[in-house]
């Protein structure tokens, strides 16, 4: 019974978590632009709750993630939540090797995390026949993206792990196949 509560307990801060970054990235966010681009809040907890809360918990909260990012942007529906949870499980598969670097490096591997999901989901809306992104300034887009979304990364790096670690033990060990125990 208590796992149980846990386990909704967790759910309930993921979802007061997304609603308040909808409403965070469809109006204050949706002002500061540069180049036309402007911080992907929503793939930045994405990338986090990865980082924090594994390959399946991230994929799960990036799915959901990525269905509130396709209700509030003109995108046909599913795109996004095609995109994030596989960032969401590439950000957890790399974690181990990056967690004890120093704080520069994790900074450059959110904004190429960032940068990575813009391209990706420009890439799967053009296979999908749209075409919201220009072409030819994509990577510098996909650049700008990164960088503005970073800035945000180490405040909401706080609330994300407070969100989806609720119940992950907080060392894990683990054993190879021919090792000793």
């Amino acid at each position: 019974m208590q796992g149980r509560i846990k386990q909704v307990n967790t759910w309930l801060r993921v979802l007061t978590l997304l609603i308040a970054a909808a409403i965070l990235q469809s109006s204050i966010f949706t002002e500061i632009r540069i180049d036309g681009m402007g911080v992907e809040l929503l793939l930045l907890i994405s990338i986090l709750s990865g980082y924090h809360g594994g390959p399946i918990r991230g994929a799960y909260v990036s799915f959901w993630t990525g269905l509130v990012n396709d209700c509030i942007v003109a995108s046909p529906l599913g795109i996004h939540a095609l995109i994030y949870p596989a960032i969401a499980v590439a950000v957890s598969n790399l974690e181990e090797r990056f967690i004890n670097e120093k704080r520069v490096i994790r900074a450059f591997g959110i904004a190429l995390a960032v940068s990575t999901g813009v391209l990706l989901t420009a890439g799967v809306g053009h296979i999908f026949g749209e075409a919201t992104f220009n072409t030819t300034s994509l990577p510098e887009t996909a650049i700008v993206a990164g960088v503005m979304t970073t800035l945000f990364s180490k405040p909401l790096s706080s609330i994300v792990k407070w969100t989806v670690s609720n119940g992950i033990p907080r060392e894990v060990k683990t054993h190879f196949a021919g090792s000793k125990r």
